[in-house]
């Protein structure tokens, strides 16, 4: 079962253990219409990293220009 307003994330590794910027949205991604895009690959901007949403929820601001 989906829950609304989440997106699955499939993360990719060179050596099994240190992740890549790369990733494919399985699910929640949707394009300027509405629709949803199916397994889109993106590469993740620096500041999308576990410290940094730790960090803004946890009231620091996340600076996306960084």
């Amino acid at each position: 079962m989906t829950e609304v307003g989440t997106i699955l994330i499939q993360k990719f590794s060179a050596n099994g253990k240190t992740p890549l910027s790369r990733v494919k949205i399985v699910r929640g991604l949707l394009d300027d219409n509405g629709e949803e895009l199916k397994e889109a690959e993106r590469t993740l901007p620096n500041w999308f990293n576990p410290e940094s949403i730790y960090n803004h929820f946890n009231g620091q601001p996340i600076y996306f220009d960084a």
